[in-house]
């Protein structure tokens, strides 16, 4: 899932899913440095925000091949319209975070909660934060992977100073999308706040250089053409005017225009029941 074009601006659709699945092969190589996850052959993973692709579960399956079961949840029903994955090791299903009722058949009963590349357009992480607890089963663990900054959030801050583009912008803009001080130690005390020991919270700043500027000129547009009424006289004007604005207020690395943003992933535990020897 990537950033919403409605809030803060978008890479190409290519780019999209380059980026989905890039940030998916992050999160479950993390799991195995921060959760030692080597041995997933009794564990159900539930994969939330799977979106069209799968991303989460198909590299699950890559490097756990031997992985219990794996469930994919989507909120947005057409996602699963057309399925490309075909594994007996993965059922789908429709279903809302936020929404614990949607998902009462799975309380308790799931070792491993994981999501990437979503939460970072949910406003009430907190709310997804309980609820992922509560389908975990005792000893069960999370691992989250989100933005917490982006310079293409960045960039329509920086285009929505400016009168022109303020002008002919369409929607609603949330300039406090990411805070500053909403990072790392902000996420983790929310989820001990919520129950989850051994959490861990990391930071992970990630740079994508583009080889040219005028194609980083057409991405850029790209991304944001859907969000302005922009005269079709005036596409070249615009196309260089936020190119300007982008690489002289937001980024540019060796030189180079290019996509940064700043990733937390976060672990925890749900507390193992304990029993008393008699």
């Amino acid at each position: 899932m990537a950033e919403s074009s409605g809030t803060s601006g978008n890479p190409s659709s290519k780019e999209n899913e380059e980026l989905n699945y890039h940030y998916a092969t992050l999160l479950v190589k993390e799991c195995t440095v921060e959760l030692g996850w080597r041995d997933l052959s009794k564990d159900f993973v539930m994969d939330v925000g799977c979106g069209p692709d799968f991303n989460c579960c198909n590299v699950i399956l890559k490097e756990f091949p031997d992985v219990k079961y794996l469930v994919a949840i989507d909120k947005n029903e057409s996602v699963f319209d057309d399925i490309k994955i075909k594994n007996n090791k993965i059922g789908w299903f429709v279903g809302d975070m936020l929404k614990r009722e949607t998902l009462s058949h799975f309380e308790g009963k799931i070792g491993k909660v994981i999501s990437a590349n979503t939460i970072h357009r949910i406003p009430n992480k907190k709310l997804f934060f309980e609820n992922s607890h509560h389908m975990l089963k005792p000893g069960g663990e999370v691992a989250f992977l989100f933005i917490v900054d982006s310079c293409y959030h960045n960039f329509m801050v920086a285009l929505l100073k400016v009168e022109k583009f303020k002008s002919m912008y369409k929607g609603p803009f949330n300039p406090n999308m990411y805070s500053e001080g909403r990072r790392s130690q902000y996420y983790k005390q929310m989820l001990e706040e919520i129950g989850f020991r051994n959490v861990v919270a990391k930071e992970i700043e990630k740079k994508y250089p583009h080889p040219s500027d005028e194609e980083w000129k057409d991405s850029l547009y790209e991304g944001y053409k859907n969000v302005f009424d922009i005269p079709p006289e005036r596409v070249d004007e615009i196309k260089e005017e936020a190119f300007q604005i982008y690489v002289s207020r937001i980024e540019r690395y060796e030189g180079s225009p290019c996509y940064s943003v700043l990733l937390l992933c976060l672990f925890g535990l749900k507390k193992k029941v304990e029993t008393t020897v008699l």
